[in-house]
């Protein structure tokens, strides 16, 4: 009988945890704690991001409750012992959803908890990270767009009702929502990107002192192949790669080329400065940073490509740090045809890649 994570007694690799050990032991087994005090907890070894990708698959981790067509958007944080999830679901209007965990292995059984009833109210395709200099906790958010600050992850009544932190983005268009924001800081700045499924990647900054008060915008790219949108279209991360001074950043695209609508992948670029400029890492869908031409699903292929997700940290502040030497990737995979016709049928559950 297959174990409910589908890779039996396999080893979770998280930020805080070395351990030596093969490819077949991966989810489960081996322990370890992030301190609270500690702003990333990468291994002592030393790696560097390669430029081509391998990963492997686990199964479908986390699925919707009864009710609803789909989980997606994670935004992942580890901190206290726990993995802390904060995903969109769909049940026939865009909510969303927090649960936590010790183990992945336990992730099927975690209580989705519903925001819809909270200060902060349905916090779609979420961002969450610790701001240090105000010792407070971010959920960044769309439609509407806000941020809501907390001292207490753990409680969804906790965090405070949202405000707005954009002026004088871009001018608003028809059909071109603004869409999943992402904060990321240096010593100086902090930076906002986020998307408008136009084949753009914009940009906002700010100073640390006027965080989280952004003004103005400015376009990072764009990639206007295809359909015009489909190659860089949305989802996108930015983290910091620990021991090194590289920025890794990442683009979920598909394929629209002669009218296609292809499976969903990542590019990726990196960077030593948020400002750019972007150097092209793994950025096809032949050769992704993670999409169905390298993903190896050993437990059966149970999704149709790499969609919306979040690495993984080492840490859990605003520097958005990734061990280079233990890469993850939460990811949702969409696992079979519409349930009501639209997207927000898609049956959508949550799975997690591991670097081979």
């Amino acid at each position: 009988m297959k174990s409910e994570i589908g890779w039996n007694n396999m080893m979770k690799i998280h930020p805080g945890i070395v351990c030596s050990v093969s490819a077949a032991l991966w989810l489960t087994g081996c322990t370890g704690t992030v301190e609270s005090q500690s702003a990333s907890s990468a291994s002592t070894q030393s790696c560097s991001l390669p430029s081509e990708f391998a990963w492997e698959a686990s199964s479908a981790l986390v699925s919707p409750n009864e009710g609803i067509f789909g989980i997606k958007d994670p935004s992942v944080v580890y901190y206290d012992d726990q993995y802390h999830i904060w995903a969109t679901i769909n049940d026939g209007n865009w909510k969303s959803v927090y649960f936590s965990f010790t183990d992945w292995q336990d992730a099927s059984n975690a209580v989705q908890q519903p925001m819809a009833e909270t200060n902060v109210g349905n916090t779609v395709a979420p961002q969450i990270f610790y701001y240090r200099p105000h010792n407070k906790w971010y959920n960044f958010t769309q439609w509407g767009r806000g941020y809501s600050t907390t001292t207490d992850i753990t409680d969804i009544n906790s965090w405070t009702r949202r405000q707005d932190f954009l002026q004088d983005g871009p001018p608003i268009e028809q059909g071109k929502p603004e869409l999943d924001y992402w904060v990321i800081c240096d010593d100086d700045n902090c930076h906002l990107f986020f998307s408008r499924d136009d084949g753009v990647l914009y940009k906002s900054k700010t100073s640390r002192e006027n965080f989280p008060n952004f003004v103005g915008y400015e376009v990072v790219m764009e990639d206007h192949r295809g359909n015009g949108n489909s190659f860089l279209f949305e989802a996108a991360n930015v983290y910091k790669v620990d021991g090194t001074d590289q920025y890794l950043l990442l683009v979920e695209a598909y394929n629209s080329v002669d009218g296609a609508y292809g499976p969903r992948y990542f590019r990726s670029w990196t960077a030593t400065d948020l400002d750019g400029p972007w150097t092209p890492l793994a950025d096809t869908e032949e050769n992704p940073f993670a999409g169905n031409a390298n993903v190896d699903w050993v437990d059966g292929k149970w999704a149709d490509g790499i969609s919306h997700g979040e690495m993984i940290r080492s840490g859990f502040d605003e520097y958005l740090t990734i061990d280079p030497c233990n890469l993850q990737f939460v990811f949702q995979g969409d696992s079979g045809p519409s349930l009501n016709g639209g997207y927000g049928g898609e049956p959508y559950k949550l799975g997690v890649l591991t670097l081979k």
